[in-house]
């Protein structure tokens, strides 16, 4: 049987495992419904978020606390290294700074080189092959 004590102590690392993907303000909680299901849910505020609401979350249901945890663990383990999401976020933001210049017929001399590193970015990212993580 799986005590509270027990829950805590599986779950209270999960939030510096996300700050370590560069998450911000990670929140892990674990939910139980009477007759019904429990789950896992684990947040982060959004990359560039302006507000607090503005959150990223994933909900873990399972058959027991195990299948719950060991689901929120491979999400974990699968997010991008901190360094590969801040990649993303400014490519993401770039994109939208170059559909604005076109949008606003901005002169195709200005937007080419902010194409020219739109690209070389992506294909950074395609390439790019993380660092195994310490065991």
């Amino acid at each position: 049987m799986t005590t509270i004590a027990d829950i805590y102590a599986a779950i209270n690392p999960l939030p510096a495992m996300l700050s370590e993907k560069g998450k911000v303000n990670p929140n892990v909680d674990f939910h139980i419904e009477a007759n019904a299901r429990m789950h896992i849910t684990v947040k982060w505020k959004k990359y560039g978020a302006v507000s607090e609401w503005e959150q990223d979350y994933n909900v873990f249901a399972g058959s027991d606390f195990a299948d719950c945890l060991s689901k929120a663990k491979a999400l974990i383990a699968g997010l991008p290294s901190a360094e590969q999401a801040r990649l993303e976020g400014f490519m993401n933001k770039l994109g939208k700074l170059i559909d604005i210049g076109k949008d606003e017929g901005v002169s195709v001399d200005f937007l080419n080189p902010l194409l020219d590193t739109m690209k070389r970015l992506s294909e950074n990212v395609i390439t790019y092959k993380p660092a195994p993580e310490a065991a």
